[in-house]
């Protein structure tokens, strides 16, 4: 009976899979696919192998932080994760994307070369407690850039900071810029979209939403954004070509939406 009960626990240790045995490249691919904080926090921790994968560069192209409603840790903390996984990508970081606590602290801590010089896609959701000086700066040390999104608060994006963006990351493809509209936020004008025909000719997608578009810019990023694929005006708010804010002409929403997009 014994012998029978050791040979049965043979039999099912076979069974099991040893983690430690799986290839390096397939559990680099699984660990990439954890949020950041999981990552520093827990994942690399588990074993001394998983400690020195996690250790390489290149394990960090991609730095995601979301969720973090649901995460037990403080805006300090979060910021102190964010800042060791720049450190741990030694400018191999290629797409970074922040939800909820992106601000100018962080924008400050990326920017200086060559901490993110190969970066190609920066999303920030519900970017607050920023300086639009900041964020140009801060974008114009990356001119591998090709996607940029960002969901501002009550903030808003200026004609000069977008051509700084627009001149010094000339690969831009992709542009999603989304301003949370709030009953006791006032719409305001900001002729952005002139900046954006100006110097962005190379898009191929642009979302836009919650910002004065008069319909002479909306003319000028068709006119001189030849390359466009997909232009989505969800929300945006578009003044006649004749009219303006402060004359008291009336505005119309624009929506335009994919067909296929069940959002």
């Amino acid at each position: 009976m014994k012998r029978s009960c050791v040979e049965k626990a043979k039999v099912e240790s076979t069974r099991n899979p040893n983690w430690l045995q799986l290839p390096i490249d397939l559990i680099r691919n699984i660990l990439q696919r954890l949020d950041t904080v999981e990552i520093v926090t827990s994942a690399r921790n588990v074993c001394p192998l998983w400690w020195h994968i996690c250790k390489d560069p290149l394990m960090w192209r991609t730095i995601h932080i979301s969720n973090i409603n649901v995460i037990p840790l403080d805006y300090h903390c979060l910021h102190k994760i964010y800042g060791h996984a720049i450190d741990l990508s030694r400018g191999h970081v290629e797409d970074i994307s922040l939800e909820l606590f992106g601000t100018d602290d962080i924008l400050k801590y990326t920017a200086p070369s060559p901490r993110a010089s190969h970066l190609r896609r920066l999303r920030i959701k519900y970017l607050v407690e920023f300086s639009d000086k900041r964020l140009s700066e801060f974008v114009k040390e990356f001119p591998l850039l090709e996607e940029l999104t960002i969901t501002f608060k009550n903030n808003t994006i200026s004609r000069d900071s977008l051509e700084v963006i627009g001149r010094c990351c000339p690969r831009l493809k992709s542009l999603n810029l989304w301003r949370l509209i709030y009953p006791c936020v006032e719409y305001k004008y900001n002729d952005v979209a002139f900046a954006i025909a100006k110097t962005m000719s190379g898009l191929r997608h642009l979302k836009l939403s919650g910002i004065w578009l008069k319909s002479v810019e909306l003319l000028a990023i068709l006119d001189d954004c030849p390359l466009l694929e997909s232009l989505d005006l969800l929300g945006m708010i578009v003044m006649p070509m004749n009219d303006n804010v402060e004359g008291g002409g009336v505005a119309y929403v624009a929506t335009i939406e994919d067909a296929n997009d069940d959002d």
